[in-house]
């Protein structure tokens, strides 16, 4: 068996004697977990990493097998199940395997080679839906980026999607909230709006002030198309409905109360962290305008805000010849074309195509970046 793979079983089963016996056998092949009740193994589905096979008796006081699966299923979709069961209760095991609650059943008594088998058979089925689940949301994330990849090069976004995902990641960890596969979504596609806004409101969301009337107004605009957007793809209406909790004044104007509110309050806070170093905007100035912008922040983030604008390195400007620019690389001066057509925007990090674009420009030979005073770790070969 591949050490890639699951090996961590439960098994349920109201005859403690059975358990022990089970688990003395099987321990030498799986990473083996008894639980002596339903509740008792549902409380520890909740609480444990994933287990690749659920073995459920039939038969227990209080809570019976189909039962324990049923709601097993809601908090762990991608263990496979098994069910060990007498021969009074074949109809009932034959119909859960026919509606696909249950992999494979057990008759009483049963060998030990059958069980070994059973298990291992739903392994290989827990290892294969994974491997394709996982296949499918590395495809997906793949698509998402280099289609924002395509829009910030089309149309500059006026933030570095990269850096509001990297200090919202930070912002969650010191409010000690999870991150789930949104955050990234969210913080990516939250542009996606940006090239269906005219250029008076362009011009408004590149200057105005952020707590401007004006301003707040296109922001929400901006979420608020990036949400009908994605709205139209399936399976992202989670991420849709953190952009609408984005556009709205409880995530600024009053202190958020449950975990979605505050990811989307994190997620505001990243963007317009991003939105004022772009603008050039940094310490106490720019710390200045995010209180202002959420007058309710806690105290925590607050800190963590500043520490962060404070911790802003210095940088100086450097003309560097088109073939040694490096993805990662800050534009310092707008890069036009020889008919004076705006190419990449001051402000702007250089993506792999941005710098392949760049070397190819006929009569372009360098570009002037921003050095910081240490070399940035995220620098790297294009």
């Amino acid at each position: 068996m591949g050490r890639h793979m699951n090996e961590r079983i439960l098994l349920v089963d109201d005859d403690y004697s059975l358990l022990n016996t089970l688990k003395r056998n099987l321990s030498f092949d799986f990473e083996v977990t008894t639980c002596e009740s339903g509740p008792e193994a549902l409380a520890c589905i909740k609480k444990s990493d994933p287990f690749s096979v659920i073995m459920v008796d039939m038969r227990m006081p209080g809570m019976e097998g189909t039962e324990v699966i049923q709601k097993a299923r809601l908090i762990s979709p991608n263990s496979v199940y098994l069910m060990l069961t007498g021969n009074q209760d074949l109809t009932t095991a034959m119909e859960a395997v026919n509606e696909g609650q249950v992999f494979r059943f057990l008759n009483k008594p049963c060998q030990m080679s059958d069980i070994k088998a059973a298990i291992n058979a739903g392994i290989k089925q827990y290892d294969l839906v994974t491997s394709k689940e996982e296949l499918l949301k590395k495809t997906f994330a793949g698509a998402i980026s280099v289609l924002v990849e395509i829009i910030e090069y089309v149309d500059d976004p006026l933030v570095n999607t990269d850096d509001i995902l990297k200090s919202t990641e930070a912002l969650l960890v010191e409010s000690k909230i999870a991150s789930d596969w949104r955050i990234p979504l969210t913080a990516r596609l939250m542009v996606a709006g940006i090239p269906l806004l005219n250029l008076d409101q362009r011009e408004t969301l590149a200057k105005a002030a952020i707590t401007s009337d004006e301003h707040r107004s296109i922001v929400k605009e901006v979420f608020s198309i990036s949400s009908q957007l994605i709205k139209q793809i399936p399976r992202l209406e989670p991420v849709a409905e953190l952009l609408d909790r984005m556009g709205t004044t409880e995530v600024t104007n009053a202190k958020c109360t449950n975990d979605d509110d505050k990811i989307a309050q994190v997620i505001l806070l990243s963007y317009y962290q991003s939105l004022l170093q772009r603008r050039g905007e940094a310490g106490d100035v720019a710390f200045s305008e995010i209180e202002d912008r959420f007058p309710d922040l806690d105290n925590q983030l607050t800190e963590h805000v500043r520490q962060t604008n404070d911790a802003q390195p210095q940088s100086t400007i450097e003309s560097i010849a088109t073939s040694e620019l490096l993805t990662g690389m800050t534009v310092a001066e707008d890069v036009r074309m020889a008919n004076g057509l705006l190419l990449i925007a001051s402000g702007r990090k250089l993506s792999p195509p941005m710098v392949t674009r760049l070397r190819n420009l006929v009569g372009l030979e360098s570009v002037a970046v921003e050095i910081p005073a240490k070399k940035s770790d995220q620098l790297v070969t294009a």
